[in-house]
């Protein structure tokens, strides 16, 4: 092929330049076809693995002539001086097809970029050459047709016409960027010298490689006399790794055989022990059954950083509290729990790939690095779970809160009837009934001695009319306080609250117990059809006292929010939070003024009880009935009522009486 400059036109040489660069990319394409089976960059599963290579042990012809059929389209392409102003910028506008996924551009795009550098002196250098010899006054860097990003174009268009599925074609790539791209410098290095030869561009000295050996580190079997520079290769081979590890892929791959065979290939023997030791680590992992894949496609791409810490720290591999390692086991430890159980969102997989995605934009990573993470992927779990749960509960006690409402409504309707309160029901029964809907079902044991107490308590706060009945009562009132008071102890409210309850059942059971007295005197029964649709007859508490062992039924504060989040809030006034039992106010009622004590008022100010000065019930209203009686003079303070000096003192004499 070598000829003086003399003998050739160059147009004649730029035909020769096109067929020697097809006939040997066909050879390296057939060497990149031979060594796809010892491939293990590619992230497939072994399975897939092995079908690439069949793949294309079976097409390499119709790979190999599509690729040949681009490249001359190319080379023509820059003869007849087309794209004059294409450059990088437009490769996706002129280059690859806008039809491909966007994560095939990606990839040839970082492919493009990783060689860059590293060819740049080619690029320009056999740019210049062949336009001398097609006479071309000006032509961008990319249109090249010898250039990495349009032998990119090429490989894509010799593959896509196989209607792969993407991550074959993602794999593909990669043996492409490692086996055909890394071999380009001998060639590159042949064209160049072949042009000056034939007086091309003379003033322009022959190409290097850059951030390489002059021989070349692209040479499929490296010159016999060629020493590598170790610690050069060691990091160009080291941030190859690890930008495959930047993102997360479907498939996951021990990649230590690999680069085992990488080192070997480029004479760097001294980090086989390191290679060895994490092969083994990580191919356990792999091989884990009980690990779910999401974790395992993460953790396979720790592989380069803890293998780059190994190397960099003396006997970390063999340390008994190696961050890594306990990393790694913990990792797997609580994931592989985790799987077995119920619960698959605790899961941590989340955590982990961000964080992940984190450590891969580092410069550089510590050996402190695992420990952070770890110790933040613990602290994650402990959260997550935890907001996990609140919010399966508080869909749950959304979902079911309808219809314990809704049971509860048709229990007390006698007492709304009535008038009295329901305050002991929504505070203690109502999230009672929740819990045990929530932990044993509707249809439960448990929940049908809570319901068969809440009639007991709903008919005993109906006033009687027969001597019978009031037997009955007296008997069914110290059984429901009882039952009230387990049951508060289940939920386990606060104690104050819980008193604040029973004082207020007492009040309650003191005024029906003299209620039915009155009836009984009068012989009215008025009351008597109320009383018999809440309740038959009465069932030993005992089952139902045994059942509420203290906390059983604990409700968690976010549940007590849900809970209250669909009441509408009372009316408040600062003189009504300001009340306290046993405070005298004026009653004023039929243009009569009256005086009345505070009996008892809820813990949340929401409903009071007022009596007069011989103890008898005057009133039950709750906050907002309260404060619109302060704001109409129905009810006052002492003060505001104009109370004479001898009145006080009156009243403050009577009171202390």
């Amino acid at each position: 092929m070598r000829q003086n400059a003399a003998s050739s036109s160059g147009p004649e040489v730029y035909n020769e330049v096109s067929g020697l660069a097809k006939k040997r990319m066909t050879q390296m394409l057939e060497r990149m076809f031979d060594s796809a089976d010892e491939y293990y960059g590619w992230s497939l599963s072994e399975q897939d693995g092995q079908r690439v290579v069949k793949l294309l042990r079976h097409k390499q012809r119709i790979i190999a002539s599509s690729f040949n059929f681009q490249l001359s389209k190319h080379f023509n392409d820059f003869k007849a001086a087309k794209d004059q102003t294409t450059s990088a910028r437009d490769w996706n506008r002129l280059g690859l097809p806008g039809a491909i996924d966007p994560r095939e551009t990606d990839e040839l795009t970082s492919i493009a970029e990783r060689y860059d550098e590293a060819f740049r002196e080619f690029d320009r250098s056999i740019l210049k050459r062949l336009q001398t010899c097609i006479k071309r006054p000006r032509a961008s860097v990319y249109e090249n047709p010898l250039q990495v990003r349009r032998l990119c174009e090429c490989f894509q268009y010799a593959i896509d016409s196989l209607n792969l599925a993407l991550n074959y074609k993602l794999a593909l790539y990669y043996l492409f960027a490692d086996r055909f791209i890394e071999a380009l410098g001998p060639l590159y290095r042949s064209i160049d010298r072949y042009l000056l030869e034939q007086g091309m561009q003379p003033d322009i000295p022959p190409a290097r490689i850059l951030l390489r050996d002059g021989e070349g580190l692209s040479e499929s079997e490296p010159p016999g006399s060629f020493t590598p520079d170790q610690s050069a290769s060691l990091l160009i081979l080291l941030q190859r790794f690890k930008e495959k590890s930047r993102q997360a892929t479907a498939a996951y791959k021990n990649l230590f055989p690999e680069l085992k065979q990488r080192f070997t290939h480029l004479g760097l023997t001294g980090h086989h022990e390191q290679i060895d030791q994490l092969n083994g680590i990580f191919k356990l992992i792999f091989e884990d059954e009980d690990l779910p894949v999401p974790v395992k496609q993460q953790l396979a791409r720790l592989q380069i950083y803890v293998f780059i810490t190994a190397i960099q720290e003396e006997d970390f591999l063999r340390r008994s509290s190696n961050p890594a390692r306990r990393l790694l086991d913990e990792v797997i430890k609580h994931e592989v729990e985790i799987a077995r159980g119920d619960n698959p969102d605790f899961s941590g997989i989340k955590f982990i790939r961000e964080y992940i995605d984190g450590l891969a934009s580092r410069q550089f990573i510590t050996i402190e690095s695992y420990s952070e993470m770890l110790d933040a992927y613990l602290e994650y779990l402990r959260e997550h779970e935890a907001k996990t749960r609140k919010a399966r509960r508080d869909e749950a006690t959304r979902k079911i809160m309808p219809l314990v409402t809704g049971r509860l409504s048709e229990l007390t309707h006698p007492l709304e009837i009535q008038g009295t309160s329901l305050i002991l029901f929504e505070k203690v029964w109502l999230p009672l009934l929740v819990q045990i809907a929530l932990q044993k079902g509707m249809d439960s044991d448990a929940w049908h001695k809570t319901i068969a107490m809440v009639q007991r308590l709903v008919w005993s706060l109906i006033p009687k009319s027969t001597l019978e009945e009031q037997t009955e009562l007296l008997e069914a009132q110290e059984q429901v306080a009882h039952s009230l008071h387990r049951a508060m102890r289940s939920l386990k409210l606060a104690e104050k609250l819980q008193q604040s309850l029973r004082d207020y059942l007492s009040l309650q059971q003191q005024d029906v117990a003299e209620k039915t007295t009155q009836n009984i005197v009068e012989a009215k029964r008025r009351t008597r059809s109320l009383g018999a649709q809440s309740f038959g007859t009465f069932e030993d508490s005992t089952e139902f006292d045994a059942m509420m062992q203290t906390g059983v039924f604990q409700v968690p504060k976010d549940m007590l929010e849900t809970l209250n989040s669909k009441k509408t809030e009372p009316k408040r006034v600062n003189l009504i939070e300001t009340l306290n039992t046993g405070d005298w106010l004026n009653h004023r009622k039929d243009g009569q003024t009256s005086l009345v004590k505070l009996k008892w008022k809820a813990e949340d100010s929401s409903l009071f009880i007022f009596v007069d000065r011989d103890g008898s019930r005057v009133c039950e209203i709750d906050a907002e009935e309260l404060s619109s009686r302060f704001d109409s003079g129905e009810i006052s303070t002492l003060e505001a009522a104009g109370t004479t000096d001898s009145e006080k003192t009156q009243f403050s004499f009577m009171k202390t009486l």
